[in-house]
């Protein structure tokens, strides 16, 4: 038993050397490493080569370049569109003044249109009064009313209504042509005021 458990111990210890060996042995050999690194002048850091660097250096130039010369585009074309836009705000603002003085004057025409609209009706009442209620019926209805009052002056004046007026001329005697020309003192009174008012006796 005690044979064994010495066996067991002697196992151990045997292992315990052997990896503190190892270790001594890896240690041993990353110091020569080490050294040997820096007698052939080789830094921690890896150095790049002078071509290689100016390949990336002159990579980096251009994208740099082409970048500034993107972001110049883009200003100049941010700048077009900021002018075109207050073209078009301008523009938007004429149109809009001249719709807008469209629009008034439109009002105002419509305006005067309605107030010359109810003269003219005026006007027809008026004739349409002086017309005998018999010759209302000739009036054509689909007209509109200036062409109605139009009409009705046309048929005034060609006589269709019997109402023109006989025109008379200046200067000359109201009275009737056919005047008596007996002795009034040999009238009636009755004969008299029948004469006065241009009745026949």
């Amino acid at each position: 038993m005690e044979n064994v458990q010495n066996n067991t111990q002697q196992t151990e210890n045997t292992q315990t050397t052997a990896q503190n060996e190892q270790t001594q042995a890896n240690q041993t050999q990353q110091q020569n490493n080490d050294s040997k690194g820096k007698k052939h002048g080789i830094p921690d850091e890896i150095m790049i080569p002078k071509t290689r660097f100016d390949e990336i250096n002159t990579k980096y130039k251009e994208v740099q370049s082409k970048l500034d010369e993107l972001l110049a585009e883009k200003q100049e074309a941010d700048k077009k569109a900021k002018e075109e836009q207050g073209k078009f705000e301008e523009l938007y603002k004429s149109t809009s003044d001249e719709l807008n003085k469209t629009k008034d004057d439109f009002t105002k025409s419509s305006e005067r249109v309605q107030t010359l609209e109810n003269v003219i009706n005026g006007l027809l009442e008026a004739k349409l009064n002086d017309v005998p209620e018999e010759f209302h019926d000739l009036i054509p209805s689909y007209m509109s009313p200036e062409q109605k009052l139009e009409w009705l002056a046309n048929a005034e004046q060609k006589g269709l209504f019997g109402n023109k007026k006989q025109e008379e001329p200046v200067g000359e005697s109201t009275n009737p042509s056919n005047a008596q020309t007996s002795d009034l003192n040999k009238l009636s009174p009755i004969q008299l005021l029948k004469a006065a008012y241009g009745r026949k006796a």
